[in-house]
């Protein structure tokens, strides 16, 4: 069984928190100590029952200095004890030691998927995507909005370019490409707060599962969309 919620996800800081099996972990923490103590509690978890926070890449708003100096911060692949697999991946993102996707499988081989600060979806890692029943990734920006947005047309250049940050439409395309009757859960990560808004995000993730019949199967897929100051609602999937 796989339970997460995400935490918070956005500029000021990245956070999901994952149940499998009874490992508890998180993927990225770019929080103080205090504030994801905070942000655990209202799930009714404390901080200490963390036991590793599983690095997507350095930057801070995704690996804060505190889960350094306590030995939390992990970047790998391998088995969490129990039956729990985690498998990565490299995506595309300016981080001067690389950034990584994770894949992270139950002893049931239920699967979620967690794809955050990437320019693009390379063609190799869509096998990783393949399978999962829930599917977290990133929808930074609406290309109609990044250009009507404050930001100089450099930053705009790098938000836009592969080693930047996910497109709305993009992220959508991939979900499209990979969607069965076994996904359950599309979870939008890291928008932008000038550069996109819910409503946007959503529109585009339930564009590609709403109504989707596969293999003579009705898709039962849930959308949610998280947000930078308010965790989101728990989810299960068995």
């Amino acid at each position: 069984m796989i339970k997460f919620c995400v935490l918070g996800s956005g500029s000021k800081g990245n956070a999901i928190y994952f149940n499998v099996d009874g490992q508890q972990f998180l993927v990225d923490c770019g929080f103080t100590k205090r504030e994801t103590a905070k942000r655990l509690a209202t799930i009714g978890r404390l901080i200490n029952d963390i036991n590793l926070v599983l690095v997507t890449h350095d930057h801070g708003d995704h690996c804060a200095p505190w889960i350094k100096k306590e030995g939390l911060a992990v970047t790998s692949s391998g088995g969490l004890g129990c039956g729990v697999v985690v498998n990565r991946f490299l995506l595309s993102h300016d981080s001067e030691g690389g950034s990584f996707g994770y894949t992270i499988q139950d002893k049931d081989n239920n699967k979620a998927v967690v794809i955050i600060d990437t320019g693009c979806i390379p063609e190799e890692i869509m096998p990783h995507l393949f399978d999962c029943a829930a599917i977290l990734i990133e929808t930074n920006y609406s290309i109609e909005m990044l250009i009507d947005s404050p930001y100089h047309t450099e930053l705009q250049e790098r938000i836009a370019s592969d080693v930047g940050h996910l497109r709305d439409q993009c992220a959508a395309e991939a979900v499209e490409a990979v969607v069965w009757p076994g996904l359950k859960y599309v979870v939008g990560l890291h928008l932008s707060s000038n550069c996109i808004n819910e409503t946007l995000a959503r529109f585009e993730l339930e564009s590609v599962v709403r109504d989707k019949v596969v293999d003579g199967k009705k898709v039962d897929c849930e959308v949610v969309i998280s947000n930078q100051k308010i965790p989101t609602k728990m989810m299960t999937v068995m």
